[in-house]
């Protein structure tokens, strides 16, 4: 048991690790984590429901209309009803919104690689899998 926390402490750990990481070159963008994130998902998804970013950023709706009302003054993106259900609200990138994902985003996906690069492909795929197997067998767990 001992050794399974001790695993649990070394995740934690490299989750800090690596979101510091990732913040360092973020906030080069004038972004906060979820700011960028909603950024990324909408870079490669075009358009999505409020509900669907909730849902890949992890964040509750009503934090998500905070961080979409920051991006949406500072004119990175749009919101607007879908036309068959007026409940719900799409959300897509401007134009410039477009311009500065395209920048960024291959930017910071080259800084990652830099992080990740330390592993092999074979160990890269390996740590996937194993996260992966923790993670879905969490979900079962607490009914997700």
């Amino acid at each position: 048991m001992q050794n399974y926390l001790k695993t649990m402490t070394i995740l934690f750990r490299t989750q800090q690790s690596v979101l510091a990481y990732s913040m360092e070159d973020i906030k080069k963008y004038d972004l906060n984590f979820t700011e960028f994130s909603v950024l990324e998902v909408l870079f490669k998804k075009t358009t999505l429901s409020v509900q669907s970013i909730c849902d890949v950023v992890l964040i509750a709706n009503s934090s998500m209309t905070y961080v979409l009302d920051k991006l949406e003054k500072r004119g990175l993106i749009k919101r607007y009803k879908d036309k068959t259900d007026k409940r719900v609200i799409l959300v897509k990138l401007t134009n410039k919104g477009q311009k500065i994902t395209d920048e960024i985003i291959p930017k910071h996906y080259e800084y990652m690689h830099d992080l990740f690069k330390v592993l092999d492909v074979t160990e890269n795929e390996s740590l996937q899998t194993l996260l992966k197997k923790i993670g879905y067998y969490a979900d079962e767990k607490v009914g997700n």
